[in-house]
């Protein structure tokens, strides 16, 4: 009998949405969405405005969200061991 294997749910990094680091007016969020979809940035800045303003802070709240939860461009999200650098070797 074999049991059955639990696959790790994806992350949020594994998705590729990541905040962007280049095209940001606060944290990115708006930028990192506009990036993976394709859509305009100023469209994208507008629809959460909207979203926050008309969907009862529904946009607000997920745009915290995102800023918490999601890592920024270039920044690795994987949690491992931290390894020093290498030293030199001696000259003696």
């Amino acid at each position: 009998m074999t049991t059955p294997q639990s696959t790790p749910a994806p992350s949020v990094a594994d998705l590729g949405f990541r905040r962007s680091r280049g095209d940001r007016w606060i944290a990115g969020v708006c930028g990192g969405i506009a990036a993976r979809t394709g859509l305009d940035p100023n469209l994208v800045r507008v629809l959460a405005v909207l979203l926050a303003v008309f969907g009862h802070l529904v946009g607000l709240i997920a745009y915290l969200a995102a800023w918490a939860l999601v890592p920024e461009e270039g920044v690795d999200g994987a949690a491992g061991p931290v390894t020093p650098p290498a030293e030199p070797p001696s000259t003696v």
